[in-house]
Order: structure tokens, then sequence, then C-alpha cells
């Protein structure tokens, strides 16, 4: 008996018996050929037994937000080091790699959770294909495990947003646990979210998926299911096997790695050309020129710091960070105008004073000057403690000893001139 002569023959009954619909009979829904049409899905069979797989094709030109899907094919090795913060990925290989997003039975992870729909993206020919093994109940996960497996070992590279502390870590326990090989062991793995983290930390208040959606690529989705959502819409299909409730978890999924392919290609776009990118703005312009820094790319750095320096949310710590970049570079006559703003900008004043005061004792030798920045550092340290009400005495120690070296040698320095 199909569902529809299920439901007609429940139906009937309810009508005749009763005059009125009670909760419908266990396992209703449960009809392989129901939930592989509304799932648009094919039951694929494995030596481990069978699980669903949802396949999807996106042409190259497909666009999600304002991404061209192809575009991230073009996005050079130097680019991608950079994104990852580290050159063992300066060939990594977009056309050779996948996007992975798990959905999963518990937001927590640890040995007890599942992840019935595994979500992959990758390019294939003239396509973005999108592949999503799902299990029907527990009993499936080995022969969703090993058609991952086969498909694993195809590629060397991979992309997810949080998978290296989520994703990977409970894909790789569900693997052992089932007594498999774990294809993930020495893959090469880019987490988009440390990205994420490292160039939009100071402009968003979050770098979560949704976040970058709505900020960088100006997404709203429609027929979407909340994240924190999904576990107990699975569960429920366990009970009464109704399929219809899971197409959203289907397209929050694809959604995840669409928008994974978009946010890898603002990124790179972002660090490519970043004070005519539109992709970066305002405090962006501070954590690319951290990150340039660290990748020891000065004069990249150095163009993001001024730019930086415009925007009032960030622009103290611009100054703060470009001086020490200037100072560590040897470059002391830009570190001193820079430290000289500060004072007269009011921005973090007491660091521009004690970095002057150095500056102008160890290598001006102008005591007067140093004498007259670390006064004033002083100065500024026993307000703080007037203020707040706590004891600096420490710092306030620090400065006066400060101020009795540079005495010190100005008078030296006097008695050498007189001589």
């Amino acid at each position: 008996m199909n569902l529809s002569e299920k439901l007609k023959a429940y139906l009937s009954k309810n009508d005749i018996e009763r005059g009125k619909i009670a909760a419908p009979p266990e396992n209703l829904y449960d009809t392989s050929d129901h939930i592989e049409t509304l799932l648009n899905a094919k039951t694929v069979a494995t030596p481990f037994g069978e699980h669903l797989v949802v396949e999807k094709n996106y042409p190259l030109s497909h666009i999600h937000g304002s991404t061209e899907l192809r575009s991230v094919l073009d996005i050079p090795g130097h680019l991608t080091r950079i994104i990852a913060k580290d050159d063992a990925y300066k060939d990594f290989d977009f056309s050779n790699a996948l996007f992975i997003d798990t959905e999963t039975t518990g937001l927590a992870g640890g040995t007890g959770t599942l992840a019935f729909l595994t979500g992959i993206g990758f390019f294939d020919k003239n396509n973005f294909k999108v592949i999503q093994y799902f299990i029907r109940d527990y009993d499936e996960e080995p022969a969703a495990l090993y058609s991952l497996n086969a498909l694993l070992k195809n590629f060397k590279n991979i992309i997810s947003f949080n998978g290296r502390c989520y994703d990977v870590p409970l894909l790789a326990t569900r693997y052992l646990l089932n007594r498999m090989e774990n294809p993930l062991e020495d893959i090469l793995h880019l987490d988009l979210l440390l990205s994420a983290r490292r160039f939009y930390r100071e402009r968003l208040e979050s770098v979560s998926l949704s976040s970058l959606e709505t900020n960088l690529l100006f997404i709203k989705r429609r027929g979407d299911i909340p994240g924190w959502e999904i576990p107990s819409v699975y569960f429920r299909f366990l009970n009464d096997r109704n399929p219809l409730p899971l197409k959203p978890i289907f397209y929050h999924n694809c959604m995840d790695i669409l928008s994974m392919v978009a946010i890898t290609d603002k990124i790179a776009k972002s660090l490519d050309d970043p004070i005519n990118s539109e992709s970066c703005q305002n405090q962006d312009y501070y954590c690319i020129g951290r990150v340039f820094e660290d990748m020891g790319m000065i004069e990249e750095s150095i163009r993001c710091y001024n730019e930086a320096v415009k925007v009032p949310e960030i622009k103290e710590k611009s100054y703060l960070q470009l001086s020490l970049l200037y100072k560590r570079l040897g470059n002391w006559h830009k570190a001193e105008e820079l430290w000289i703003k500060m004072v007269e900008e009011n921005l973090n004043t007491k660091f521009a004073l004690l970095e002057l005061a150095k500056y102008y004792e160890h290598k001006v030798k102008d005591y007067n000057k140093a004498l007259k920045a670390a006064q004033r550092a002083l100065e500024i340290e026993r307000k703080k403690d007037v203020f707040t009400g706590y004891a600096h005495k420490e710092e306030i120690a620090e400065l006066k000893k400060r101020i009795e070296r540079i005495e010190l040698k100005k008078e030296k320095s006097k008695t050498a001139i007189a001589l």
C-alpha cells in the first residue's frame, strides 16, 4: 500500500468511526519512494547498506549574493596563503577542493552526536556540484561514511566554516566509532571562520556565517531553518517518518556551502586590492593591515594602516600599530610623527609620550625633549591615580626613575659641554 492509499484508508476509517481525524498511524510516511520524491533524492547501495543522496548542479555562472561561483577558481595561491595566514596554502587548488558542512543531532559535539546530513560542494567540469549524504536512521551511518570516503579520496583540500573545531573532528569520531578509515586525517583544511575573525572582527559584532551573508554577500534566505532547530526536526522525523520538515534543512545545508564559496571570493578580493575593494571597509583596513604585517608584507600593511587611521572607531589602534611598525623598521622619523599626532589628538597619550621619551633619550640624545615627554606622562598617570582611586604605584615609580635618569644624563651632558 503506497502513501496515498494509506492516507485514504486512514481518513475513511476515521470519518466512519469517529467523524474526525485523529493522529496518523505509526510509520504513515515511512515509504522510500515518498522520501525520494519529496527530497528529490536517490537511494545509494554500498557494502555497508543504503543511504540517500541528493545532488544539485549549479552552472559556473551561477551568482550567489553578488558572487559568480567560477570566480573562486581564479584565486591565486599567494592570496590563499594570506586567507589562511599560512605559507602551506600557497599551492591550494580550489579546483581540487571540497566545501564541507554537516547537520547534526546536537550542536555540542561528542561521541553521541551524529552527522545525519553531510553536504559536499566541489567544481565538476562546467558545474559546481553539491552532494548531500543523508541517513534515514542510525543504521545507515556506515553506508554514508563509506560513500563520503570514496569521494574525499579524490580531493586534496577542504574548505569549511568552523570545520576545524566542529565538522572535521565530529566526522573523525564517527569514522573511528565505525572502525573505518578517516579520509580527513591528512587533508589540507581551510577554515573560513578563522579567516573571518582575522579580517572582520573589528567591524562586525558577529562573524557567524549568517552575519557574513548579511554584511558581505547581502543575502536574505527564504525558506530557511535556524541551525538550533535542526536536531529536533531530525529527531521528529525518526519518530513520525514525515520527510516534509526536512526540506528546509537540505536548503540550509546547500546555502551554507554556496555561501562559503562566495565568502572565500569576497575575502580574496579584499586582500588583492584592499583600498579599492568594495568588500573592504572601515575597520577592515586595520585587520588586513595586521595580517599583512604578520605575513611580512610591509608596504601593503602600511597602506592599510594609513587608511585605517581615517576611521574613528579604529583610529587609536591604527596609530599605535603603525607607529610600532615604523619603530621596528627603524624609521624613527615616521614613528615620531605618529607619536606626536597621538599626543595632539589625545590618542593613547601616555603610550605616545613614553615612546617619545625613549626616542629622545636613547636615539636623539635630546634630554630636554625626553624630560618633557616623561614629565607629561607622569602627570597623566598621577591624574589617573586620583580619578580612579586606584594606586598606580609601580607605573608612577617607573616614570620617576626614568625622569631621574634623564635628568642625570642631562647634567652629565652639560658638564661634558663645559669641559
